[in-house]
């Protein structure tokens, strides 16, 4: 299949790239993420954000975005990925721009989508549908494992109300609002936890509302943001390795040379090879194929990151297993990927529900 990238989509990956790579310097910048406890670098965010536009390379065009949906997104992704840069695109140029543009009222989509699109606000979802309740005007509940939840300025928050599946809009200031950081096994990307007590509804914007099968088909159809981001971290650990083995002597010869680092090699492009076939299908895949494609990119993805990165920490032998060493940062993040949003066998059972019903 022959992927519709342009000469935008090669010039975004270029300015990505350049500015993911110079973050990142060798492992730097996980490394000062890391100490900082917080999770995430805002001052990478706005200059990606603001500077670069990159916020809203999937926000439509009459909103003040690049328009270039799923596609352009991969692209920055996969280059952030690279560089496990800590900036919450996950959740604002993904998830949070996707709810938007699918459920938003008119009068939202003009209120808020230009401000994403140019950095000027930071929504996280939180899903609360089954964790916050609405009585007598006000939502209470607590949600855990909130990506990039301690670095947004707003959340969008999903609850019952009146039959249907409310979505609405409220500050991450607000007092009635409590966000707490989580202790986590990836520190270069932070998880959240948001209480919500007594907050009056009058606070909060409802931008739209829809059903529990529509809201989830749109939450799926996010994941391939995610997915991008597993291609990106594996291909750099492969770059990693294969720049290892090279130097690397053993016997007076490179052992690149060897059969087995060889085998072990090719085995990991094929993984990394196939996870980018899924992820760049989902992302053209037509409307009706689109929410499939992208749980088996999902899957597919975090799977290959999980065992390219573990692969490549054996394949660098002692140094692999360093702090000193940037490769510990990428394994924790493939092992995380493997668990948020549900598990590769989550989505291949949703994929199996939907094709065969309840005799899956």
């Amino acid at each position: 299949m022959a992927y519709p990238f342009t000469e935008d989509h090669d010039m975004i990956r270029e300015a990505v790239r350049a500015f993911a790579q110079d973050w990142y310097d060798g492992g730097k910048g996980s490394e000062k993420v890391f100490k900082s406890g917080t999770g995430f670098d805002l001052n990478a965010w706005q200059s990606l954000s603001q500077e670069l536009g990159m916020a809203g390379i999937a926000v439509d065009e009459e909103y003040g975005g690049a328009g270039l949906g799923d596609l352009g997104r991969v692209v920055v992704m996969e280059e952030l990925g690279a560089s496990l840069c800590s900036v919450p695109f996950l959740m604002s140029g993904g998830i949070a721009t996707d709810l938007l543009q699918s459920f938003g009222t008119d009068a939202a989509k003009a209120m808020y989508l230009p401000r994403v699109a140019a950095g000027k606000i930071t929504p996280a979802y939180v899903e609360g549908v089954d964790g916050i309740t609405l009585d007598k005007g006000q939502l209470s509940g607590k949600i855990t494992h909130i990506a990039f939840g301690n670095a947004a300025s707003h959340f969008i928050l999903s609850f019952e109300m009146e039959g249907e599946i409310a979505l609405g809009m409220v500050m991450a200031a607000n007092p009635n609002i409590t966000v707490s950081t989580e202790t986590t096994m990836d520190p270069t990307r932070s998880l959240s936890s948001v209480e919500i007590s007594n907050l009056s509804l009058d606070d909060v914007k409802v931008i739209g509302t829809t059903d529990r099968a529509h809201l989830q088909t749109i939450v799926d159809r996010s994941f391939i943001t995610l997915a991008a981001e597993c291609v990106g971290g594996a291909q750099a650990c492969l770059d990693m390795t294969l720049e290892y083995t090279g130097q690397r002597e053993q016997f007076d010869r490179p052992i690149a040379s060897f059969q087995a680092i060889k085998h072990r090699c090719a085995d990991m492009f094929i993984a990394i090879e196939a996870a980018r076939s899924a992820v760049l299908n989902a992302a053209v895949a037509e409307e009706n194929e689109k929410t499939d494609a992208a749980l088996i990119a999902k899957a597919t993805a975090t799977e290959a990151f999980f065992k390219v990165a573990g692969d490549a920490i054996q394949l660098h032998g002692g140094i692999g297993f360093t702090w000193e060493y940037p490769l510990h940062f990428f394994f924790k993040r493939a092992r995380a990927n493997k668990s948020i949003f549900g598990t590769p066998e989550d989505a291949y059972d949703r994929i199996a529900s939907g094709l065969f019903g309840d005799a899956a």
